[in-house]
């Protein structure tokens, strides 16, 4: 009776086949993985471009925001340099805008138009070297000479500068805000390039959004042309502000022969300065 079974070739056939299976599968296996990783960078990259150009475009929005104007600031300016609500630096790399972007407090009472001197819940905000100015509600800013603590309670008091007074009538709720400087650049942190902000109060710049490569602003004028480096006599006629943003993967793209191996996204918007020129 012969007997059944393989032959070796038969064997090393069958093995063959399903060594080459176990290749196709991997290979598949391995591609899939690097879609998948590639993807998520990408998106990871496109959040990191949208976070840092929706939070800088909403401040830079505000800019002068508080009815401030060149008068204001008396000779030295914010912080001894700022008297402009825009102010461009570095070619277009680099930009400062002045406005009352964060509140502060609250008025405690009633402040009414001549007075110099108001009520806060808590001007402890303003208890920083160099950084003095309030705006109420967005319609009037001024500079704070003295602070004085628990005048009545937990109720703080401000006073201007003599001979200064208030110019509107205000009520008890109103919000007060700080009257910030605040600077978008670039910058390396921990080893990456990264949208820097600084309000310009000590502590230093804070990254936005990391693995940004680039960072370009181009100001638009009152007479419709677009100007990257901006006269300074020319700084009150600012209308509009674009600004460019290129993000790039935070690894390299292997298949990417081509290039350096970074997938990037690049980002532009405009806005219009809607506190300027009025």
């Amino acid at each position: 009776m012969k007997e059944k079974g393989i032959t070796l070739i038969e064997l090393l056939i069958t093995l063959a086949i399903i060594g080459i299976l176990i290749a196709g599968i991997y290979k598949t296996f391995i591609s899939q993985q690097h879609t998948y990783a590639v993807q998520e960078q990408v998106a990871d990259t496109q959040q990191n471009v949208r976070i840092a150009i929706t939070q800088m475009m909403r401040e830079l929005r505000m800019a002068g925001y508080g009815r401030l104007d060149t008068t204001f600031w008396g000779a030295d300016g914010l912080h001894g340099k700022y008297k402009n609500a825009v102010h461009p630096e570095d070619n277009g790399q680099k930009v400062t805008v002045v406005g009352a972007f964060v509140q502060a407090t609250t008025l405690a009472a009633n402040a009414d138009s001549g007075s110099n001197t108001l009520l806060l819940t808590d001007a402890s905000r303003f208890d920083i070297a160099g950084k003095k100015y309030f705006c109420i509600n967005g319609t009037e800013s001024h500079r704070i000479h003295s602070i004085t603590y628990n005048v009545d309670g937990d109720i703080d008091q401000i006073t201007l500068f003599p001979g200064v007074t208030l110019t509107q009538d205000h009520y008890a709720g109103e919000p007060v805000f700080m009257i910030l400087a605040v600077t978008y650049s670039l910058g390396i942190v921990d080893g990456k390039s990264c949208l820097l902000r600084d309000e310009n109060i000590g502590g230093g710049p804070q990254p936005v959004a990391e693995n940004i490569e680039s960072l370009q602003f181009q100001y638009v004028m009152n007479t419709g042309e677009t100007l990257t480096d901006v006269p300074g006599n020319r700084l009150d006629d600012i209308r509009m502000i674009q600004a460019t943003v290129v993000a790039r993967t935070d690894q390299t793209d292997p298949q990417l022969k081509a290039t350096d191996g970074y997938r990037r996204r690049t980002l532009s918007s405009t806005v219009k300065l809607r506190n300027l020129g009025i």
